[in-house]
């Protein structure tokens, strides 16, 4: 790692955890850092440098400490998901002519990997990797070897994630890179996978995410059941004008949906050759800060934080998130469930950046 700078690791984190660290990368301009902790590969922190460059302004919401993260009231604060991200209906698919029934934890249906996704496991400490630019950090490799039958997923499952920042005017922006490859056993021809990153953000100077002023790129979203699972119909968003542009206020609009790019081709297993696509940009005209995402995935969730409540800390509506991902409950929709399946010889991949910026 000579001569590489930007990366730093903070070993007093977690106090209950001293494997559970918290690994740091600054952008070469200085003006943008990003933190991720070993336990659910979680982004703690993504901040910027103010114009005044006299501090950082932390725009992901996160606790404090390492251990606070197995709070039972933390609602996947930072976490990366899987081995399937959303909803599976009524936590029960089948693959080569097999049923499998995975842990039903929101209404009836899996949610997120199950009881013990991946968002509850210490990934080991990262292999460190060259810079993929000048004007990108070094990059931080975390691999997991996901059991046969874990949490009732087939197929035992080597998972990679990378994570890097790079420079951008005004500020930065980090990369998300998942890969997934299935090993055996030999009687497993296939398995499920749908991966994502379930940050917060609030870029505004208030407790909720009021007065935020978002744009999507697309208004095409899964008509869904009043438990969250896909009707199989594609429509326009009650709830997104048609100019795609929305003011967050104090309760409205509340949405929980995933959005889908028209034309995208849902046959593809690997979309990191793919072109990222911009999931929406937001504003606020208090802080004057941007944050846009992207991502190459054929789909995303907007979620406006309605249930968010982390007693003593955050409330209702303290952030938004957009998880690039594939459509919820693929597994169980013929049309859809190529995106998720992952068989032998076969790479499962994405990549997803979040820019913050003045």
């Amino acid at each position: 790692m000579a001569g590489w700078t930007g990366y730093t690791i903070n070993t007093e984190f977690d106090k209950s955890d001293l494997t559970n660290k918290l690994h740091v990368l600054a952008t070469p301009n200085g003006y943008f850092t990003a933190s991720f902790t070993n336990r659910g590969l979680t982004v703690v922190d993504l901040a910027v440098k103010t114009p005044s460059a006299s501090q950082f302004h932390n725009v992901n919401l996160a606790f404090k400490s390492g251990e606070c993260y197995s709070r039972e009231d933390n609602p996947y604060f930072g976490a990366f998901i899987g081995r399937v991200a959303n909803r599976i209906r009524d936590g029960k698919f089948k693959l080569d002519g097999k049923s499998y029934e995975v842990a039903q934890t929101s209404f009836g249906h899996s949610l997120h990997g199950g009881m013990y996704g991946y968002d509850k496991v210490v990934f080991r400490d990262p292999e460190i990797l060259p810079p993929p630019s000048t004007t990108s950090s070094v990059q931080l490799k975390f691999t997991y070897v996901s059991k046969h039958l874990e949490e009732g997923f087939p197929g035992e499952l080597l998972v990679v994630v990378k994570y890097w920042v790079e420079d951008a005017p005004g500020g930065g922006a980090l990369y998300l890179e998942y890969e997934a490859t299935l090993l055996g056993p030999e009687d497993v021809e296939h398995t499920i996978v749908n991966l994502t990153n379930h940050s917060y953000f609030n870029i505004g100077d208030k407790p909720t995410i009021e007065d935020t002023e978002l744009t999507l790129t697309t208004n095409h979203s899964l008509e869904v059941t009043e438990t969250f699972v896909p009707t199989g119909n594609i429509v326009h968003h009650p709830l997104v004008p048609s100019d795609l542009k929305i003011k967050f206020g104090r309760d409205e609009p509340d949405i929980d949906h995933a959005f889908m790019f028209p034309g995208s081709d849902i046959s593809v297993l690997d979309t990191r050759s793919l072109d990222l696509q911009v999931m929406a940009s937001a504003y606020h005209p208090n802080t004057k800060l941007h944050l846009v995402g992207q991502t190459t995935e054929p789909c995303f969730q907007l979620y406006t934080g309605r249930y968010t409540n982390v007693n003593g800390l955050y409330g209702s509506r303290s952030g938004f998130c957009l998880e690039s991902s594939r459509y919820i409950d693929a597994v169980n929709k013929e049309e859809w469930k190529g995106m998720v399946t992952l068989g032998k010889n076969q790479t499962y991949g994405s990549l997803t950046k979040y820019s913050l910026y003045y």
